[in-house]
């Protein structure tokens, strides 16, 4: 599946893959990557909403590196929304570190009016890098659909 590249900065675009989803998330720090790649892989699955979140739930990981810690984010975030059919909205970073993390995370229930149009199933290690430079730094991401 290929998705259009975004034209509004959103701290996420999507790029052209011939078979998953590759997204590129910039932000100025560390906090704003994992946020923004939270935004975009939630993007994939609903429209955004305005409805207050409903449901709380406290990450901690802790991972050999950051690209590591970026994979086990996400890696929960697909693991809360295939569970209890959970959509991202915010999180409240505590603590962020090349090896360790810790967040609440706030969102809620997928409506039973929304059928996501694609099925993300893992997010990969295929092309993954987080790159520092003088404007911040950025990520690019495989999910396998």
């Amino acid at each position: 599946m290929t998705k259009e590249p975004t034209k509004i900065d959103r701290g996420w675009s999507f790029l052209d893959h011939t078979a998953d989803i590759r997204m590129e998330v910039h932000g100025t720090t560390l906090e704003e990557i994992f946020l923004n790649a939270a935004r975009g892989f939630t993007s994939l699955l609903a429209r955004e909403s305005s409805a207050f979140p409903s449901i709380r739930f406290e990450v901690r990981l802790e991972a050999d590196n950051i690209e590591d810690l970026l994979v086990d984010w996400l890696r929960e975030l697909i693991f809360y929304h295939q569970t209890q059919g959970f959509i991202f909205s915010s999180a409240d970073i505590g603590e962020l570190s090349g090896t360790r993390l810790t967040a609440e995370l706030a969102g809620r229930t997928l409506g039973p009016e929304e059928e996501p149009e694609i099925e993300i199933k893992a997010v990969t290690y295929h092309g993954l890098s987080v790159q520092k430079s003088n404007a911040g730094y950025a990520a690019t991401i495989v999910f396998d659909i």
